[in-house]
C-alpha cells in the first residue's frame, strides 16, 4: 500500500509540474498579446498577477506532496480526500485562486482513475 501511495505522489507532483508548464505557457501568450496590442498593459497585468498566483500556489502544493507521509494513510481514497480537503480550505482562506482547485481536482480524479480508485 505504502508503495501505491508514493506512485500517486510522484505521478501527482509530475502532473502538477506540468499544469505549471501551462500556466507559463499562458504568461507568454498574455505576454505576446500586450506587445501586439492585443490587450492594455492594465489587462496584461491582472493577468500576469492572477497567473503567478497560481503558479504559487501549484509550487506551495507540491511542497506540501514532499513532507506528506503516506504512511498515516491507510488507503489511496483516504489520501486522495485528504489532499482534495487541503487544496479547497486552502483555496476558501484565498492562499490560491479559485482556479487552483479545479485544475488541481482535474489532475488528482485522473490520477485516481489511473491507479483503480
Amino acid at each position: 500500500m505504502k508503495d501505491l501511495l508514493h506512485k500517486f505522489i510522484g505521478i501527482l507532483k509530475v502532473e502538477l509540474e506540468d499544469l505549471e508548464g501551462d500556466i507559463v505557457d499562458l504568461l507568454e501568450i498574455c505576454q505576446r498579446r500586450k506587445d501586439n496590442r492585443e490587450i492594455t498593459n492594465y489587462v496584461y497585468l491582472e493577468n500576469k498577477g492572477l497567473l503567478l498566483r497560481e503558479i504559487a500556489g501549484i509550487k506551495s502544493l507540491v511542497q506540501g506532496l514532499d513532507a506528506m507521509d503516506p504512511r498515516k494513510f491507510s488507503s489511496p481514497q483516504e489520501m486522495f480526500r485528504e489532499i482534495d480537503r487541503q487544496i479547497l480550505k486552502k483555496t476558501r482562506e484565498g492562499d490560491f485562486p479559485e482556479a487552483v482547485y479545479s485544475l488541481v481536482k482535474r489532475r488528482l480524479d485522473k490520477i485516481a482513475k489511473y491507479l483503480g480508485d
